[in-house]
């Protein structure tokens, strides 16, 4: 009599002999340039990767970069992995992802297309290999997938690429010296994007690349964050979203948008607020940055991205968004380290909403890297009624809200008032100037940040990092 182990044993040595069967059918049924196998540890059996060539008609002339062949066709490449009970199980679906290899850079409405295609290729793949499950209760579906993209490409690609050629047609004026797009009903769109850091030179050179095929214009602040402000036809917006986002980011974030339709007949270049040029700025020129959204009429943009646009002012208009004058009172502190960050920022926020007041956490580092260990410089803001914060700083001068050396809790004997008094601005609650996941920052973020509160406090701000630098 089998035991329960034996029977899985067995189970596990057919599914990879199955998976390994489709394998080999692969590497002999292929060329390497049409197909290949790459080592995944979650199958132990690889990932298949067909490449696709989707053909463009020749009565579309493509413009050939530096004389590559690769970059005068579509090539989209389909990964197919196996799952762990592939093929025995009808839940081990086999698992369909798209990408594109390359693509014409001109016309541009070639690569647009193609982005389109790639999820819908993708999904009916999928689909696919999801009856083939159904149906067979597991079962092979490796040769049924790729013979369902061949078939797509046949009969969809080419529909697909037409639709988006009269598109570049209709949005653009033949008869304009300049390339001006004259549209019957367009939309101008624009995207602000919210990333960890931009450093690479390869993500850099694409984005820009990206963005002059698309005609967006904009900026680009590189370095700790990394911020992307485009704008444009709102099609191209939303492709170089799409586009983005298929790339490996430790965080990317649309964090605000705007939408304009163009009234029938007139240029949207005409409507831009942004340069037609795409331009990259410093690592230090999130101030510029700011200024430029500000004089382009985009500063509640901007602010949206830095999640500080809801910041009250007391000479605001609008009674909605107007704090009564006693509750405009804050204090800015420094501390110098915190054991069990974790640990003392849940203190923090815990007790100021019994307070019911506002609370900032943000830290940066000397060398502007998160990553290379060093100590942190903190500050934390806390801002509300007058009795509402002193009551907070009450309670954290008594409180065990940290940790000692010998992991024993411990009062906060290292922290420095740098400033405590009335301000200018108080933001609301929901700013999000605490969240757990965007702590970190430049000293030029914080600088800002202080100085939408009150502009004296930025300088003491300023004054103190001077000094300690």
């Amino acid at each position: 009599m089998t035991s329960i182990r034996d029977d899985l044993a067995a189970d596990q040595e057919e599914a990879t002999e199955r998976r390994l069967a489709e394998i080999e059918f692969i590497k002999s049924a292929y060329s390497p340039e049409e197909a290949y196998v790459l080592d995944d540890e979650r199958s132990n059996n690889g990932i298949i990767v067909r490449r696709l060539h989707l053909p463009i008609p020749s009565n579309i002339n493509v413009a050939i970069d530096d004389k590559d062949e690769e970059t005068s066709v579509v090539q989209v490449e389909l990964s197919l992995r196996m799952p762990e009970k592939y093929p025995i199980q009808e839940d081990a679906v086999l698992v369909v992802k798209g990408s594109l290899f390359s693509s014409p850079s001109n016309p541009p409405f070639i690569r647009k297309a193609a982005l389109n295609a790639i999820p819908q290729l993708a999904d009916a793949c999928q689909q696919t290999a999801s009856e083939v499950a159904e149906a067979q209760g597991g079962g092979e579906a490796v040769w049924s997938v790729l013979t369902r993209a061949e078939e797509w490409v046949e009969s969809e690609w080419g529909t697909l690429l037409q639709e988006h050629s009269c598109s570049a047609l209709l949005n653009t004026k033949s008869t304009s010296t300049n390339e001006e797009y004259i549209c019957c009903t367009s939309t101008l769109g624009r995207r602000i994007i919210y990333s960890h850091h931009i450093i690479a030179n390869s993500k850099r050179r694409d984005i820009a690349e990206l963005t002059s095929q698309s005609r967006l214009g904009g900026y680009m602040k590189i370095g700790w964050p990394g911020v992307i402000l485009i704008e444009g036809n709102e099609s191209d917006c939303q492709m170089f979203v799409d586009e983005i986002k298929r790339w490996r980011w430790q965080q990317l974030q649309v964090r605000g948008e705007d939408q304009l339709t163009i009234p029938e007949g007139e240029s949207l270049d005409s409507y831009r607020q942004l340069p037609l040029k795409f331009v990259e700025l410093g690592e230090d020129d999130m101030s510029l940055l700011a200024s430029n959204c500000r004089d382009a009429g985009l500063e509640n943009l901007f602010l949206t991205c830095m999640k500080i646009n809801e910041f009250r002012s007391i000479g605001n208009d609008d009674q909605r968004h107007v704090e009564d004058a006693g509750s405009n009172y804050g204090v800015l502190v420094h501390v110098d380290h915190m054991n069990d960050g974790k640990r003392y920022r849940k203190w923090l926020r815990k007790t100021c909403q019994t307070q019911d007041c506002t609370l900032m956490i943000k830290q940066f580092y000397s060398s502007g890297d998160a990553n290379d260990h060093g100590r942190a410089t903190i500050y934390v803001g806390i801002f509300g009624d007058k009795d509402g914060v002193r009551q907070v700083m009450k309670l954290w001068r008594t409180s065990r809200v940290d940790i000692d050396s010998k992991n024993k809790p411990c009062l906060e004997r290292m922290m420095y008032v740098i400033e405590e008094g009335e301000i200018q601005r108080t933001p609301s609650n929901s700013s999000s100037l605490d969240d757990e996941h965007d702590l970190d920052c430049s000293f030029e973020d914080l600088e800002r940040l202080i100085t939408i509160v009150d502009t004296r406090w930025a300088q003491s701000v300023r004054k103190r990092h001077t000094q300690n630098s």
